[in-house]
């Protein structure tokens, strides 16, 4: 996928908008040139229904008490809040269709966080959702969703210390009908795996684990 906001392509209205500013500009002295950049400048500046550019940094597929629940860890560049919680739906969405599970759990960290596993908790956690197609076959789940996100800015060592922000329901679902992409994170492993060819790719197996539940 794309970085949404780094390469964001103008849309033929956008276009048509900034070529009148130049041809306006020629005989206006370039004032109109000033406006249309002030135009493209908001419009970038617009946040993205769908998030982020993300990475994988790792997947769990976890055996608990009958079920199955499958957890992703991902990383974002500097992204705020809701941007972060945005990504962390439209992943827990891809990942959803991708794979069946009781319970899928996306948890978005900023790119100088943790690597390791058993520090992903607490103000290393950027934002969170949990989905549950049937809620009711799951402890602790009264919802089909759970997400929400830490608003402060990620310090050097990738930690949070705002904030923690939930959504209810129905800005869960508002946010995911709003959706224009639904692409999941870029996956170095699996894109290592790729070219490695299919005799080395069960070389990279997932991470699992059974009999550990806790979300």
């Amino acid at each position: 996928m794309k970085a949404i906001f780094s390469k964001l392509r103008p849309s033929k209205r956008l276009v048509v908008i900034l070529a009148a500013a130049f041809a306006v500009s020629a005989a206006s002295g370039g004032a109109a040139v000033y406006v249309g950049r002030d135009k493209i400048a908001a419009r970038l500046s617009e946040p993205s229904a769908s998030g982020l550019e993300c990475t994988t940094l790792r997947t769990l597929k976890l055996g608990h008490r009958g079920q199955r629940w499958i957890r992703m860890h991902v990383k974002t560049d500097r992204a705020g809040g809701p941007d972060r919680v945005r990504t962390a739906l439209r992943v827990v969405g891809a990942l959803a269709k991708k794979e069946r599970a009781d319970l899928y759990q996306v948890v978005v960290l900023d790119a100088a966080g943790p690597q390791e596993r058993a520090a992903v908790r607490g103000a290393a956690v950027g934002a969170e959702v949990l989905f549950a197609p049937g809620p009711q076959s799951v402890k602790g789940m009264d919802e089909p969703f759970r997400a929400s996100y830490n608003d402060g800015t990620a310090n050097p060592d990738g930690m949070f210390h705002g904030r923690v922000m939930s959504l209810g329901l129905d800005e869960v679902r508002a946010i995911m009908a709003n959706m224009d992409d639904h692409s999941p994170c870029i996956d170095p492993a699996a894109a290592e795996a790729e070219g490695a060819g299919a005799s080395e790719a069960s070389e990279h197996p997932v991470e699992t684990a059974e009999g550990h539940g806790g979300h």
